[in-house]
């Protein structure tokens, strides 16, 4: 292959290079009203009336928990299936983490795992949409209304997708959007905090960067960050219609492996692909899939993990809780997806891991 091929890739076009090229030109480059047009474009995407544009992913979860009052003392629910970034944001605010099971349809929480782990210490909980695989958000936020906790959803690089008819990120009191590099949307860092509360909003902005005293106070997305994201936005529709025929591409080309399970595409719910996650079937252990990962990266195909098991990210020596999703983390496999991506490279990408799983069967036998 001439080049490795990465797990993602934002796309970005001649038309984003000239958009913050005119950034830089603005004397100050301060003085860019472009995070005030992102944040705009931001609150629309999500069906929400405010956004507020933060210079990393890291900071956006601590400051909006900080922001509804969470600390010390507070416990906040996590699906035990995910990213430890949740993990980190909720350390940084001196919270305790609670680990609700996931659904093995959806992968993740329901109701009931969540009100199974509520308890009056609870002051926040977290769920966002999975990957292709249905959802379960609508019950998670009736469950936070008769808790009367608020439910933080988890857009991450989801943007764009939709639930029903509700946009991602509208179901919550308060929502948090990555625009990292793994997002389809990226201005290389940051993230961004969408709600329908303007307290909410002033809250997480923060204050002077002297004077504040607040230690989660969140630093401003830069302005050359915020313009290359929103120029990309501009493509969003774009965007996710490449990554949905990507997504059928390796519907088509994997639904022959009976190793795999498949993420599928549910009518209640439109995946904007940011990701496309596959499941080997019970018969792999972790090591196997660690072994199908090594052989995909030795062929220059930069799969990864697919979600990480967070009670034991969170305290690898404590007995295993939410053996659903152990298991199930350990054997999830993140496939290559991204606008650049060609649909040869897709055929590729299939033969490879098909080759990989066959050698993974044969060392077992």
């Amino acid at each position: 292959m001439p080049s490795d091929i990465p797990l993602s890739n934002p796309a970005v076009a001649a038309a984003d290079i000239q958009a913050v090229a005119g950034a830089l030109r603005t004397a100050p480059p301060t003085a860019s009203t472009c995070r005030t047009y992102l944040e705009d474009a931001i609150a629309t995407a999500t069906g929400c009336s405010h956004a507020v544009a933060i210079s990393s992913s890291e900071q956006a979860l601590s400051t909006l928990l900080d922001a509804i009052g969470i600390g010390a003392g507070h416990e906040v629910i996590l699906p035990a299936l995910g990213d430890a970034a949740c993990l980190r944001a909720v350390k940084r605010i001196g919270a305790t983490p609670r680990f609700a099971e996931c659904d093995p349809g959806t992968l993740i929480p329901t109701a009931q795992t969540i009100e199974a782990v509520a308890s009056p210490a609870t002051g926040a909980i977290l769920a966002g949409l999975g990957d292709g695989w249905g959802t379960g958000l609508p019950a998670i936020a009736a469950a936070c209304g008769r808790l009367e906790v608020p439910f933080v959803e988890l857009v991450a690089t989801r943007l764009g997708s939709q639930c029903a008819t509700a946009p991602a990120g509208a179901i919550g009191r308060a929502a948090v959007v990555d625009l990292s590099t793994r997002s389809l949307i990226s201005g290389g860092e940051g993230a961004a905090i969408a709600t329908n509360d303007p307290h909410l909003a002033k809250a997480c902005r923060g204050g002077d960067f002297i004077t504040c005293s607040n230690p989660h106070r969140a630093d401003p997305m830069p302005e050359f960050t915020a313009t290359l994201a929103l120029a990309q936005l501009q493509r969003l529709t774009t965007i996710i219609d490449s990554c949905t025929g990507l997504a059928e591409r390796y519907t088509v080309c994997l639904s022959s492996m009976p190793e795999l399970l498949l993420p599928a595409m549910t009518p209640d719910v439109k995946s904007s692909w940011s990701r496309y996650i596959v499941r080997l079937d019970e018969t792999f252990g972790s090591e196997d899939r660690d072994e199908i990962l090594r052989g995909m990266q030795r062929h220059d195909i930069k799969a990864d993990i697919g979600l990480a098991h967070l009670p034991s990210v969170w305290d690898a020596s404590a007995d295993v809780t939410c053996p659903i999703a152990a298991t199930i983390a350990s054997r999830t496999i993140a496939l290559p997806i991204h606008p650049d991506l060609t649909h040869r490279e897709v055929d590729l990408i299939c033969q490879t891991l098909q080759l990989m799983v066959q050698r993974a069967t044969f060392r077992r036998e």
